[in-house]
C-alpha cells in the first residue's frame, strides 16, 4: 500500500513538472545556419544563399548523402513535428568523389584517413567516420575541391597500416578505391625541412639558473570592477648591456613589486648569475635599459610602477626611473615620481648634443583607468637629468603609452618619437633639432585605434625607410572590432559613489543602436544603481548603453578601437601602407616585437612574445600563443616559422624580449621574459653567420644609440638597421649589431644621430668590425 501510494505521488509530481515545464519552457523554434570558410579562420554566413533558410523550426538531426549521383553532397534534416527538410546540392565547382571499399567486416573502410593533394588548396585531409553527428550518419563518401587543377593525388591510409596513392585523379570523378590494391606503407619520412639540420634556436635556458620573475598577486578589480583586464601583470622588460665594459654584453631582467633586478654576466660567451647588492624594487619594474653613468661607467635605468603602491598609500610618492649601479649596489632615483603609473621609457639623444635624453610614457592612472595619464621627456644636462617643459605640452594628456621608441622614421638624421597608445592610434612625433612636432595624419597610421601593446621598427622591405611593427590583441578574443562596427569602451563616474567606471560596448544591429558588453550580473555588481532602470535579464537583452547609464550617460567618454589585429605599416615616405600580419601571428595577444634578421639571409624578419593571462573573470587566459618567428621575403613579406623549425616554443605569457649575439658567433640569439615564470634563453645555432658591428660612440652615447646602418653590395644596398633603446616592448637589445648577408658585401654604410655618415670598405669573408664615430 504505502510503496503504491509513493509510486502515486511521484507520478503525479512528474506531470506537475512536466506541465509547468510546458509553459515555462515553451518551444524556441530558430532558422538553421549554413557558414562558408573563408580560408583565414573565418566563416561567412550562406544562409540564405544557399538555401539553409528553409524557415524556423527544431531541427535536430541532419545527415550528407550523395542522392542524386552527381559527386557532391545533398543535405537532409529532421525536424520535430515537421516534414524532413532535403536539399539538393547544386554546386557547380569541380571536385572530386570518393568511395572506399574495406576489408570485411570494415567494407566501407571507417577510421580511414584520404588526403587530395595539389586541388583547391595545397592539402584537403578528411577521416571516414561512421556518426559523429548529432543523432545521424552520413554516407561513407567524401567529397573534395579541386579548384582549376587539371589533375590531383588522392593518398588513402587504412586503419591496417597500409597505403593506397593514386596519381594523376582527374575532376569531376568518381574514384572507388578498394583496400585490396593498398600497399605497404614506406618507413616514416622527416620534414625536408627539418632534416637539412636543426632547429634555427636551441634553448639554453639553464645558463639562467632557474630564474623565474616574481610576481605577488594584485587585485586589480577591488578599485575597478570592470577593467577588460589586469594591468598588475604587465611585465617584465629585459636588456642586454655590457656593463662591466668586458666588450660582451649581459643580461638584465625586470621583477615585480619585492622582486630584485636580476643580472646575469657574460663570461665568454656563456651567461652566468652574478651578485647584485640592490634592495627590493619598491613597484613592479617596467623597461629596462643601458645607461651611461657620466664617470666613464654603466648603470642601469628601470622604470617603476606605482599602480599596486598607490592601492593602499595613496599618498605614497615613489620614483618614475631608479638608476641602477649594480656594482656598488647603489639605487638612485633619476626621475621623480608621478601621479600615473610608467610603463614605457626610451632613450635617445633627441636634443643633438651628445648625451642620451630618456622619454618617461605614462600607463595609467591607478583607480583611474581609463583617463589620459601625461608623459614626460627629460634632457640629459650633464650631471643631472632636466624636465624638458618646451616639448613636454605635446604628451600632456597623450594616452596611456604601452610602448614607446625613438627611432629616426623619416630619414633626417634626428631621432623622431613613436608612441603605442592603448585605445589610440600610433602616433609620431617628427624631431626638428631637437623640438618635437606632431606628425599631420599620415594615410595608413591615421584613423587606425586600437589597444596597441609594442612598437618596433625595422626596414623590412629593404627600402632604406624604417617601417612600423605594432602589437595588439590579435583575432582570437571575445571581442573583434573593425572600421565599421568599432570596440567601445564608455569611461565616467559612474561607478560605487561616483567612483571611476568603464564599460565595454558595440552597436547591436538587433536592438539598432549601442549595446553593452559585460553580463547583467556583474554590470549590476558595478553599478548599484541599475538595477532600478534595467530591472530584468530579458529587459537587459535589449537595453542600449542609454538605457544602462541613465543620467550619467551625457557625461561619459567614448574611447574606440577599430581593430585587434597587430599590424605592419610600410614606410612609403608620405605614407604608410598597412597590412596585419599572418593569421599566425593573430591567434594570441602580442607583446615585443623584434625586426632582425634572425635566420642571416640578408632579410629582416620578425620575433614576437604572445599571451596574457591575467584576464577579467568572464574571460578565459589568451594563451593561443607559444613566441613565434616571422621570416621575412626582402619585399615587406612575411610568413611564420612552425615552433619546430624555429626552435622558438614559450608556452607563458611572455612580456619583454631582447635579440643579442651573447656568444659573439655572428648569430643573433634571443631572451624572453614570462610574467610570473622562468626566462627562457634561445641560443641560434643555425643561421648563417652575419657581419658583426659594434660602434664606438661619442662619451654620452658610447653604444651609438640612434645609428643607422646596411651592408652595401656594390650599386646595391641591404636592409636598414637602428640601434634602439626600448624598442619592442619595455626591453632593449643589444647594441652589437649583426647583419645578415645575401652575398658577401662589398662596404657598410653608417649614418650617426645628427646625420653624419660614413662609408667603410670591407674585406671578403669579414665577419666583425668595429666603427668609431668622428
Amino acid at each position: 500500500m504505502d510503496g503504491d501510494v509513493q509510486y502515486g505521488l511521484r507520478n503525479r509530481f512528474h506531470q506537475i513538472d512536466w506541465r509547468r515545464m510546458q509553459l515555462e519552457y515553451p518551444p524556441l523554434p530558430l532558422p538553421n545556419v549554413a557558414l562558408r570558410n573563408r580560408g583565414d579562420l573565418t566563416f561567412e554566413d550562406m544562409s540564405t544563399k544557399w538555401r539553409f533558410d528553409v524557415g524556423e523550426d527544431i531541427s535536430h538531426g541532419m545527415a550528407l548523402a550523395d542522392l542524386d549521383g552527381d559527386g557532391d553532397l545533398d543535405v537532409v534534416i529532421n525536424r520535430l513535428g515537421k516534414s524532413a527538410a532535403v536539399l539538393r546540392n547544386d554546386a557547380p565547382a569541380p571536385r572530386v568523389a570518393i568511395r572506399l571499399s574495406g576489408a570485411k567486416p570494415n567494407t566501407s573502410g571507417i577510421g580511414s584517413r584520404i588526403r587530395v593533394l595539389g586541388g583547391a588548396v595545397p592539402t584537403q585531409q578528411r577521416e571516414v567516420v561512421a556518426g559523429g553527428l548529432y543523432l545521424s550518419s552520413s554516407e561513407a563518401l567524401l567529397t573534395f575541391a579541386t579548384g582549376t587543377s587539371k589533375e590531383v593525388t588522392i593518398e588513402v591510409d587504412w586503419r591496417d597500416g597500409r597505403k593506397t596513392v593514386i596519381r594523376g585523379a582527374r575532376p569531376n570523378r568518381l574514384y572507388d578505391i578498394d583496400q585490396q590494391s593498398a600497399q605497404p606503407a614506406l618507413s616514416p619520412v622527416a620534414d625536408p625541412a627539418v632534416a637539412g639540420g636543426p632547429a634555427l634556436f636551441q634553448d639554453v635556458s639553464a645558463q639562467l639558473g632557474g630564474h623565474t620573475h616574481v610576481e605577488p598577486y594584485f587585485d586589480d578589480y577591488a578599485r575597478q570592477l570592470l577593467l577588460p583586464n589586469a594591468f598588475s601583470q604587465l611585465g617584465p622588460g629585459v636588456a642586454w648591456d655590457d656593463i662591466d665594459g668586458d666588450g660582451d654584453e649581459d643580461l638584465f631582467v625586470g621583477a615585480g613589486q619585492t622582486g630584485k633586478l636580476t643580472w646575469f654576466r657574460n663570461d665568454a660567451g656563456g651567461l652566468k648569475p652574478a651578485a647584485v647588492r640592490v634592495p627590493a624594487a619598491p613597484g613592479d619594474l617596467t623597461t629596462i635599459l643601458g645607461w651611461p653613468d657620466g664617470r666613464g661607467g654603466r648603470a642601469i635605468l628601470a622604470g617603476v610602477s606605482n599602480y599596486e603602491m598607490l592601492a593602499t598609500e595613496p599618498t605614497l610618492t615613489a620614483p618614475s626611473v631608479l638608476s641602477y649601479s649594480v656594482g656598488t649596489g647603489t639605487v638612485a632615483s633619476v626621475v621623480p615620481g608621478d601621479t600615473a603609473s610608467i610603463g614605457a621609457i626610451a632613450v635617445a639623444d633627441y636634443s643633438g648634443d651628445g648625451r642620451l635624453d630618456i622619454f618617461v610614457g605614462g600607463r595609467i592612472r591607478p583607480g583611474g583607468y581609463p583617463l589620459s595619464p601625461s608623459s614626460r621627456l627629460f634632457r640629459n644636462a650633464g650631471d643631472t637629468l632636466v624636465h624638458d617643459t618646451a616639448n613636454d605640452r605635446l604628451f600632456a594628456g597623450i594616452g596611456m603609452v604601452s610602448s614607446a621608441l625613438f627611432s629616426d622614421i623619416n630619414g633626417d638624421g634626428w631621432q623622431d618619437l613613436i608612441l603605442a597608445i592603448e585605445w589610440g592610434t600610433i602616433r609620431v612625433f617628427f624631431n626638428e633639432k631637437g623640438r618635437f612636432r606632431a606628425a599631420p595624419d599620415l594615410p595608413g597610421l591615421a584613423g587606425l585605434y586600437s589597444r596597441w601593446n609594442g612598437i618596433a621598427t625595422g626596414d623590412l622591405d629593404g627600402d632604406g625607410r624604417l617601417d612600423i611593427v605594432a602589437t595588439s590583441w590579435g583575432r582570437n578574443t571575445d571581442y573583434r572590432a573593425t572600421e565599421t562596427r568599432p570596440l567601445l569602451l564608455f569611461a565616467g563616474f559612474f561607478g560605487p559613489r561616483g567612483s571611476p567606471g568603464v564599460l565595454l560596448a558595440q552597436e547591436d544591429p538587433r536592438i539598432r543602436g549601442v549595446a553593452p558588453l559585460t553580463s547583467y550580473a556583474r554590470l549590476g555588481a558595478a553599478m548599484p544603481g541599475l538595477s532600478s532602470r534595467v530591472r530584468t535579464f530579458a529587459s537587459y537583452a535589449d537595453a542600449s548603453i542609454e538605457d544602462v547609464l541613465g543620467s550619467t550617460a551625457s557625461d561619459v567618454v567614448k574611447l574606440g578601437a577599430t581593430t585587434m589585429d597587430h599590424m605592419v605599416f610600410l614606410n612609403r615616405g608620405d605614407r604608410f601602407e598597412a597590412r596585419p600580419l599572418p593569421m599566425d601571428a593573430q591567434m594570441a595577444p602580442a607583446f615585443y616585437a623584434g625586426v632582425a634578421d634572425f635566420n642571416g639571409d640578408g632579410k629582416e624578419d620578425v620575433f614576437l612574445s604572445q599571451n596574457f593571462f591575467a584576464t577579467e573573470v568572464a574571460t578565459p587566459r589568451y594563451d593561443a600563443g607559444r613566441s613565434l618567428l616571422l621570416a621575412g621575403d626582402g619585399a615587406g613579406n612575411l610568413k611564420a616559422v612552425a615552433g619546430q623549425l624555429s626552435g622558438l616554443m614559450v608556452y607563458g605569457e611572455q612580456r619583454g624580449a631582447a635579440y643579442a649575439d651573447f656568444n659573439a658567433d655572428g648569430r643573433l640569439d634571443l631572451v624572453v621574459s614570462q610574467n610570473g615564470a622562468a626566462t627562457r634563453l634561445f641560443q641560434n645555432v643555425a643561421a648563417k653567420p652575419g657581419l658583426r658591428v659594434r660602434l664606438a660612440g661619442p662619451p654620452g652615447n658610447p653604444t651609438g644609440i640612434g645609428t643607422q646602418m646596411r651592408l652595401m653590395y656594390g650599386d646595391r644596398r641591404g636592409p636598414v638597421r637602428e640601434v634602439q633603446a626600448g624598442s619592442g616592448y619595455w626591453s632593449q637589445n643589444g647594441a652589437v649589431q649583426v647583419l645578415g648577408r645575401s652575398t658577401d658585401p662589398t662596404a657598410l654604410w653608417v649614418r650617426w644621430p645628427g646625420g653624419g655618415e660614413q662609408v667603410i670598405e670591407l674585406t671578403r669573408g669579414q665577419s666583425e668590425i668595429t666603427v668609431r664615430a668622428r
